[in-house]
């Protein structure tokens, strides 16, 4: 992407994100009045599995670590404490990916056997209660067959390949983690009532641009439109130019239809999942215009847009 063509879709982006936003300002009750529907499949699967990427960018970086541990195992000083670095972080995120999609599923079940609302859930904790022998036999199946995959991709790469993954991987593990900050960082001080958290009246509803302080309640902004917007970043993974388009627009159609299915589920406002969306995507352009800089040093910033 050229510079012109960043700057377009920056200018195009902020000027969809204030109209947006104002929209939301003075009908986000509204908007979620109508829209709400807690018997929605579509809000339920995603809110079941749609936090994939926050979990799955971590895991592909330890395999990718991994791999380029098992490479270098003649210096086994770097490679140890790398591949235990790897092995580690992608096990670990497998195994937190597991507890979340197991807890939604075993509150669906509950709640269709108690002929309530399927979408029901609480998004600020575990909802449903796993148990251990369930959780460990899922949680070892998933990343067997991802670790499979992964490695299988990655013994087909070059050593200079695999040097930019792991490169990549850097950088795409600090994009989730300031995503992550920012985001929980903003729940706690905003303290906003999600929509299935408001009575009757409606008495707890406070405009997008009132924070409210710590409370306990954490709409603003949404943590699952923050994960599906970071579907773009598995595009940086790609080898090809014409994949790594295709998989920033998905990234980017990934994470609307993510917060759309958080307003529909009644989850969040549409200011939650707009701020949460553009903010998100603002933190991944200033990481990846950071991995250019540092990429290459000696090539002036100006040029980097074309590496």
């Amino acid at each position: 992407m050229n510079s012109t063509t960043k700057k377009k879709t920056f200018y195009i982006a902020l000027i969809s994100c204030i109209f947006l936003l104002f929209i939301a300002t003075f009908w986000d009750l509204q908007i979620s009045e109508t829209l709400i529907n807690y018997n929605s499949w579509f809000g339920t699967i995603f809110q079941t599995f749609g936090e994939i990427p926050v979990y799955f960018i971590f895991v592909l970086s330890g395999q990718i670590a991994l791999a380029y541990a098992f490479r270098k195992r003649n210096d086994w000083l770097f490679a140890l404490p790398l591949f235990i670095g790897g092995f580690s972080l992608s096990l670990w995120q497998t195994k937190a990916y597991t507890n979340e999609i197991l807890s939604y599923l075993l509150t669906i079940s509950s709640n269709l056997e108690h002929h309530k609302a399927i979408g029901l859930a609480n998004s600020d904790a575990n909802v449903g209660n796993p148990s251990l022998l369930l959780t460990i036999m899922v949680w070892l199946g998933i990343y067997i067959v991802v670790t499979i995959l992964a490695q299988t991709w990655l013994s087909r790469k070059d050593e200079k390949s695999l040097h930019h993954l792991l490169y990549v991987a850097v950088f795409a593990t600090l994009a989730v983690w300031f995503s992550l900050q920012a985001n929980l960082a903003l729940k706690d001080f905003w303290g906003r009532f999600r929509p299935y958290e408001l009575s009757a009246s409606h008495k707890e509803f406070t405009s997008w641009l009132h924070p409210n302080g710590i409370n306990g309640h954490k709409s603003f902004p949404s943590g699952h439109t923050m994960a599906g917007t970071l579907m773009i970043v598995f595009s940086w993974f790609a080898s090809s130019q014409l994949i790594r388009k295709k998989l920033w627009i998905f990234g980017v159609a990934y994470g609307v239809l993510l917060g759309i299915s958080r307003i529909i589920i009644g989850a969040h406002f549409t200011s939650d999942v707009v701020f949460s969306f553009f903010l998100t995507a603002f933190i991944i352009y200033i990481v990846n215009e950071l991995y250019l800089v540092l990429k290459d040093k000696t090539r002036p910033i100006a040029d980097l847009s074309n590496p």
